[in-house]
């Protein structure tokens, strides 16, 4: 059984008219989900920060309930327990909280609108303040801006509802930022990196350096190991066992798990241009079909034992959720 902490499937879905769930362009597809045994897959709600950002994140929110509502023998909302089920359980999340907030709306009516989404979908897994620019919350993965007062706001507001924060997308000094300020004001939200790997093996500003890496840890969070193919290796995908690896020796036997970042790289040409790359996934880790594959690999040059890989799988995401659910009740 797999979950996974991050993939793109609304965004795919709501790029272009007259897309189904079935299209394997998405990397995502139900066929390809249930050929990889995925079990509970976080759908994040995905906007890059700009004029027409909060329409997207809206867009989003509606496909999502339109999955459940048109295809309901292919997904289940979450339900807090973990069970398997024919259908493929969903849960949302957001990435980028500029999805639900202008640049210059007032910091309240941004969280009426989260607070309508939310009533909507449900509390969603996590959200991330920013994507690869800054925005009113912080800066992104591409700047080395850090966190904002709006930033702050945010984080007591994510606490009182038990939301974790993921730092994925942050800079680092946004990361260092949040960190300071949730030990500075006793705050007990989750910490996460939903679809993050090490910096040390794969150096990108995406991946996570060590000491914040050891405080997802320390933290109790999770880290899901990212399938994009520049944050693995340039050129050799057996590479993600060594970010298992190091990820081990760091620590985070309990904190490994899955956040393959699965998007359809054709509706984001800029991705190609950044990463100088025709294809954002090697073909072995293409789509969400190819976990057992991925488990294989972990066994063969690691030698892990079974309770390690189930981990992995999904016992460490499960673990969180069992706890996250538990804060909220």
């Amino acid at each position: 059984m797999i979950i996974d902490l991050h993939n793109d499937l609304l965004s795919y879905l709501t790029h272009a008219e007259g897309r189904s769930p079935d299209d394997p362009a998405s990397r995502s597809s139900y066929p390809q989900m249930t050929q990889g045994g995925v079990k509970l897959q976080a759908v994040a709600i995905f906007s890059i920060t700009g004029s027409q950002s909060i329409e997207k994140g809206q867009l989003q929110v509606e496909e999502y309930l339109k999955l459940l509502k048109h295809y309901p023998l292919l997904y289940t909302p979450f339900r807090s327990s973990f069970e398997p089920l024919p259908q493929v359980q969903i849960i949302p999340a957001i990435e980028n909280a500029s999805s639900f907030a202008s640049e210059t709306e007032p910091f309240s009516h941004a969280i009426a609108r989260l607070e309508k989404y939310i009533e909507k979908i449900g509390t969603p897994l996590y959200i991330g303040m920013t994507w690869d620019d800054a925005n009113r919350f912080g800066g992104g993965n591409r700047s080395s801006v850090g966190l904002k007062e709006d930033g702050k706001r945010l984080l007591e507001w994510m606490d009182s509802k038990s939301i974790a924060i993921d730092m994925s997308h942050t800079s680092d000094p946004l990361a260092y930022g949040i960190l300071d300020f949730i030990e500075q004001q006793g705050l007990k939200l989750p910490v996460i990196a939903s679809h993050s790997n090490f910096r040390a093996v794969s150096n990108y500003p995406r991946n996570l350096p060590d000491d914040i890496a050891k405080e997802i840890i320390r933290r109790k969070g999770l880290i899901g190991l990212n399938f994009f193919a520049p944050f693995i290796h340039q050129n050799d995908p057996s590479v993600i066992a060594r970010h298992v690896e190091y990820g081990l020796d760091l620590g985070a036997a309990d904190a490994l798990c899955f956040g393959a970042d699965f998007f359809c790289e054709n509706d984001f040409p800029i991705i190609r241009e950044k990463y100088q790359r025709e294809t954002a996934f090697f073909p072995e880790l293409s789509d969400a079909s190819a976990y057992p594959h991925v488990l294989k690999l972990f066994e063969s040059k690691l030698k892990l034992e079974p309770e390690q890989l189930e981990k992995v799988a999904y016992k460490n995401a499960f673990s969180f959720l069992e706890r996250s659910e538990d804060k909220t009740l």
